[in-house]
């Protein structure tokens, strides 16, 4: 029983790593240093912010896949 529930969380884990992955894997068309087209000599800060949000959100998602695949393999080997 206690393999079951682990397996669950596991898939749990995995659903919502794969949905901010959606969200946030792939970013909006975006300069990840910040600069603006226009004026090259300038940095967009707004930009810089929204860059590392999506990589910290994106980062998040895979160890939550990796996490989730784990307590699945995990929930194998518990109980035998």
């Amino acid at each position: 029983m206690l393999g079951t529930h682990i397996n669950s969380f596991g898939l749990l884990l995995d659903i919502a790593g794969a949905l901010l992955l959606i969200k946030f894997g792939i970013p909006p068309k975006l300069d990840r240093e910040g600069r603006v087209n226009l004026v090259l000599s300038q940095t967009d800060e707004k930009q810089v912010r929204k860059a590392k949000l999506y990589d910290r959100w994106s980062t998040l998602a895979i160890v939550l896949i990796i996490l989730g695949f784990a307590l699945q393999l995990f929930s194998n080997y518990v109980g035998q």
